[in-house]
């Protein structure tokens, strides 16, 4: 059954739909009608029917099999570009990415579907908030997805009684991507993304895995990137090393799933990204297709009243209230206010040189502490002219100075010690000859 879109005309052979959905359903016709009776549509066609009722943007089945996807993916662990998530590599979730009959016995099918959220950017939102990856401004996409997926999954053990069917979006050892593209739903990109010649990038993904036979959408004929290499370039950490080849340990992760310091060197390149990147979307030429998200709750949030600098003070409860069913808790309240500190080091911006200093002398953790103090330096540093010569620097290099010797932790005195370096040499001379070391206190609340 060839894929059609939603609404519209049917694609052509050169522009096929990201929906592998169904035509409106034949039905018999009714008492007295001339017309001859038509067949009711398969399962396969019902059921994508109501995946699209269901609210998905898209929808298609993959036929079940050895993915080229595993291949790739096999690599990209043996390479280590996986960084610190080391569950990834276990034996347990690569056999069941290998096997997914690991998963679902007598897995005979795998309904896969999209759902697009916002592709827009709001530069008065990012500016008070500084960058958030489109995906993660709204509600926790795994539970908008859960919702939906457990509907279709009601709907299809009714529609075969006593079939079984389980569904995942990112929540399980499923190489998504690659059983969407063999559902006809895109193409790899050469970021490792998936892209649709009607939507573009913008959207999440989700499946079902059912144990019954439902007849299969085809795969596109072929990628379509061509020698277009915009989201290589624009990769503002080269985390795209090749074509469909991404180190993980290089931008989003860093934002996300790293539990440590981010990388000095890596920390300019970051911006004012605080949760994850969509630069290589940004560029991607087929986004211009990308249609806004009907799915109110991956909206973005407001946020009102919030910046940077106020971030800063949460505490671990204001935490979890400000950031209840959002994404964003994954990175952690220390890993997403080390995010943030980051973000205001790379602006600049002497305002927030205040809440700053407050962070390094007063946060609890170390790692919030330490990239606070490499933010101050950076900010004092871009700090010339009238502004210098009135003393702007004087309570940034005061609160420097301070955790250089006496703050608790030896992470944060080095690098509070490594920014006064960087703004006079002559602070590193007196570091290392001790004349300076004083008795490490505990960070005030």
């Amino acid at each position: 059954m060839p894929p059609t879109p939603i609404g519209g005309t049917p694609p052509s052979e050169t522009t096929p739909s990201l929906t592998g959905a169904p035509a409106a359903p034949a039905v018999s016709a009714g008492p007295g009608a001339s017309s001859p009776a038509v067949a009711a549509p398969g399962p396969a066609a019902v059921i994508k029917l109501r995946a699209l009722e269901l609210g998905f943007s898209a929808v298609g089945i993959a036929s079940v099999g050895p993915l080229e996807a595993r291949l790739h993916y096999e690599a990209w662990l043996a390479a280590g570009r996986h960084g610190e998530m080391a569950y990834l590599a276990s034996e347990k979730h690569r056999r069941r990415r290998a096997h997914p009959e690991a998963i679902l016995r007598d897995l005979q099918a795998v309904v896969c579907v999209a759902l697009c959220h916002d592709p827009d950017r709001d530069p008065g939102r990012e500016g008070r908030l500084g960058r958030i990856a489109r995906y993660a401004a709204g509600e926790d996409y795994h539970g908008v997805m859960r919702d939906k997926l457990r509907a279709l999954q009601r709907f299809v053990r009714e529609l075969l009684p006593g079939s079984r069917a389980l569904w995942y979006s990112d929540t399980g050892a499923i190489l998504e991507r690659g059983w969407a593209e063999r559902a006809g739903l895109g193409w790899i990109g050469k970021h490792s993304g998936l892209i649709s010649q009607q939507f573009g990038s913008w959207f999440l993904l989700g499946e079902l895995l059912v144990d019954r036979p439902l007849e299969p959408d085809p795969p596109l004929a072929r990628e379509h990137c061509g020698t277009c290499a915009r989201c290589l370039a624009a990769c503002p950490t080269g985390a795209i090393v090749g074509p469909y080849q991404v180190d993980a340990r290089r931008f989003s992760y860093l934002t996300i799933e790293l539990r440590g310091p981010i990388p000095i060197e890596l920390r300019p390149l970051v911006g004012d990204w605080i949760f994850g990147c969509d630069v290589c979307q940004e560029v991607c030429p087929w986004n211009r297709f990308a249609p806004p998200a009907r799915e109110a709750r991956l909206h973005a949030r407001a946020l009102e009243g919030w910046t940077l600098e106020r971030f800063l003070g949460l505490d671990e409860a204001e935490f979890a209230q400000l950031f209840h069913q959002s994404p964003i808790r994954r990175a952690q309240r220390s890993g997403f206010l080390r995010n943030v500190c980051v973000a205001l080091g790379n602006r600049g911006e002497p305002a927030a040189a205040s809440a700053l200093e407050r962070a390094l002398e007063r946060d609890p953790e170390p790692l919030v502490r330490s990239h606070a103090a490499w933010a101050l330096g950076e900010i004092a540093r871009r700090v010339k002219g009238e502004e210098a010569t009135a003393g702007a620097r004087n309570p940034m290099l005061a609160a420097l100075r301070r955790a250089a010797e006496t703050d608790a932790a030896p992470e944060v005195r080095e690098e509070a010690r490594a920014a006064l370096s960087m703004l006079n040499p002559d602070e590193a001379t007196s570091f290392r000859s001790g004349s300076r070391q004083g008795t490490p206190a505990a960070p005030r609340r």
